[in-house]
């Protein structure tokens, strides 16, 4: 896909390609980082791009924080600390999920951003030739 559009670029087009790759381009090493350390609020997720997820793992970190602190505060039943507890559960597995598939996310984030870059290189080439 990406390499036979990488086939019809001038190598000027191919720095430009590269130079924009180095803004973009998204680390493994930073990704864990963000797992590790703010994974429960899903900064991991934002940081590749991926909004909705990142928006839910968001929402229910927060839920679960405001749940169990309300939960310890109030002295009420057990029912707000077990939501607090059901949503930690939720994103607990999903940190999971995402400790052993990001590398694979990072690598789709990259060739994602690769593929609209080469997407705009190619469309100023085509009105650049048609001018």
């Amino acid at each position: 896909m990406s390499i036979d559009k990488k086939k019809q670029l001038s190598d000027r087009q191919l720095a430009v390609l590269e130079s924009e790759m180095q803004k973009h381009r998204k680390s493994v090493g930073l990704a864990y980082v963000l797992l590790i350390f703010l994974g429960n609020i899903g900064i991991h997720q934002f940081y590749l791009g991926k909004t909705r997820r990142g928006l839910a793992y968001l929402l229910l970190g927060v839920v679960g924080w405001i749940s169990l602190f309300s939960s310890f505060l109030g002295g009420a039943g057990g029912g707000v600390g077990g939501i607090g507890l059901l949503c930690f559960v939720v994103v607990g597995i999903f940190l999971l999920i995402d400790l052993f598939t990001l590398p694979k996310q990072v690598r789709a984030a990259n060739e994602t951003a690769e593929d609209k870059i080469l997407s705009e290189l190619l469309v100023v080439e085509d009105d650049q030739a048609k001018s």
